[in-house]
């Protein structure tokens, strides 16, 4: 990891930058543990592929820095294709090589040669859907051994760094995906969460009528979903107290996350309840039902549609992720139901 400017890399006690601790013959050291290191973010492989790589100037911590001119660092730039550099650029233009790109498989994976410290290490990230709108993005960092003795401390070093800037990673993520609202310049939805519960509302300018037959019909598949997200297909419904309904959401690079249950009470248009399981192993809630409850309130230009989802059992990590998923599933219903197109 580049050396800390200005003040330590790791903690609160003083560190020699890592290229003054190292010896100058290191001998290989067998067995070093890789780092390995994940984050999870509410968004798909290929947006958090592209923030990881064309916008890693925005969530690198400036500290880490290995320009021999100690400069600032002005940017931090990281050309995703095979050969290409992660690099340092110091406000006085000088630039330092980090890394080289081995192999870049956009959206799921890159391998670098990380040379900064010194010695060739090489450093794997990946980027995995476990359900959609969410991404979980690992970094393994492996080859420590050839630091000799200093390679437990240049290890330790290290990964106190990548949890760092794993988490500054993901709270650059959090701040872009609020900053753009998918849904135009209309009332924008809420959704909160207490662990057991989600409660998603937004207000649209359409009747109740048209509302619950874009939620109950196969136009579900023209409206749930965006090209940069995922897509509803194989949608079926048997719309009585008793009947089952399902959906296949697919994402960009084909992988698909079967969903479906059971009908529990019909009032139409006002009320839909129906349990939702998951028939894939969905991080921390796995396969359990839930019930999802549709409330679709009369106002003055529209509709007041609300979300109750019930069934998280204290898992808060599930439930956050559903306040994101409301989140959007409200914006994209919205954005139909106004005449608006995807």
């Amino acid at each position: 990891m580049p050396r800390a400017h200005g003040r330590p890399m790791t903690g609160s006690s003083v560190q020699e930058p890592i290229t003054q601790e190292l010896d100058p013959m290191p001998h290989p050291t067998p067995g070093a543990t890789p780092i390995r290191r994940s984050v999870h973010v509410a968004v798909e492989p290929a947006r958090a592929f592209d923030l990881f790589t064309t916008h890693v100037g925005a969530w690198w911590n400036p500290i880490y820095s290995g320009n021999p001119t100690k400069a600032p660092i002005a940017n931090v730039v990281l050309e995703a294709r095979v050969g290409g550099r992660w690099y340092e650029r110091g406000t006085d233009g000088s630039e330092c090589e980090w890394a080289r790109v081995l192999a870049c498989e956009p959206p799921s994976r890159l391998l670098l040669d990380w040379h900064i410290a010194g010695q060739p290490t090489e450093l794997e990230v990946t980027f995995a859907a476990p359900a959609p709108r969410r991404t979980d993005v690992t970094i393994v960092h492996r080859g420590f051994e050839a630091f000799g003795a200093g390679a437990e401390r240049t290890r330790a070093s290290h990964e106190t760094s990548w949890e760092d800037l794993l988490e500054r990673f993901a709270a650059e993520v959090a701040r872009e995906v609020h900053a753009r609202p998918e849904s135009g310049d209309g009332p924008a939805p809420r959704a909160v969460t207490d662990g057991e519960t989600v409660l998603a509302t937004m207000d649209m300018r359409a009747t109740p009528e048209r509302i619950f037959r874009a939620l109950t019909t196969s136009e579900t598949e023209a409206w749930w979903g965006a090209p940069d997200t995922y897509q509803a297909t194989a949608w079926t419904s048997d719309l009585r107290v008793g009947g089952r309904w399902s959906v296949d959401i697919r994402l960009a690079d084909g992988s698909t996350f079967p969903a479906g249950g059971e009908y529990l009470e019909i009032d139409a248009p006002r009320r839909v309840v129906h349990t939702r399981r998951y028939d894939w192993d969905y991080p921390e809630l796995g396969r359990r039902d839930t019930t999802v409850t549709y409330l679709l309130e009369p106002i003055d230009d529209g509709t007041r549609v609300t979300v109750r989802h019930d069934g998280f059992a204290g898992l808060r990590g599930p439930a956050d992720h559903h306040v994101d998923g409301w989140k959007g599933f409200l914006q994209y219903l919205a954005r139909y139901v106004d005449g608006e197109t995807l």
